[in-house]
């Protein structure tokens, strides 16, 4: 496994720690800091994670604003809740580095209804001093269906270098 959050390599109950503040600071921004924007409008409503396993989840309600013309949960909603999910675990890896999506691939399954709630998972397949590469699964909660898959890759950029570079 490839050392991370800024090439320390706590212990796993540190490192536990570490991503449950991660998840807590995050779903605050989102939700609070944020709440007029994107991230802010999806309302996620709780966040997990396991050092361990590299994962974190989010839980996101379908709120009626995201439905689609037929009344579904909107495809770019769908991409939304995967980006702002893998997002949060790509900047725990990049720890104080900016960590900006390079790709996200998604593949749709099912439909999800409006008064659902899509869970999202989020796992790291590789988490170099670069390029970090990411998974998710989206399920809806009250069936235990899959309805999306994503693939993502993610820039682990050196904040203090980026910046030095502007100047």
């Amino acid at each position: 496994m490839e050392k991370m959050i800024n090439k320390m390599d706590p212990g796993a109950s540190e490192g536990q720690r570490l991503l449950e503040e991660h998840i807590e600071r995050t779903l605050y921004e989102n939700n609070e800091l944020q709440k007029d924007t994107m991230n802010g409008m999806m309302k996620c409503r709780e966040g997990r994670g396991s050092y361990d396993d590299r994962s974190l989840t989010f839980v996101f309600p379908v709120l009626p604003w995201q439905a689609n013309r037929v009344g579904n949960l909107h495809g770019g909603i769908i991409c939304a809740a995967f980006d702002i999910t893998i997002a949060a675990l790509a900047r725990f890896f990049a720890g104080e580095n900016f960590a900006p999506t390079v790709s996200l691939d998604v593949k749709y399954i099912r439909p999800v209804k409006v008064g659902d709630y899509l869970v999202v998972t989020a796992k790291a397949t590789n988490a170099g001093r670069r390029i970090i590469q990411l998974t998710a699964e989206a399920v809806i909660e009250e069936t235990g269906k899959l309805a999306a898959t994503a693939a993502s890759v993610y820039l682990n950029a050196d904040t203090h270098k980026e910046r030095n570079k502007e100047e």
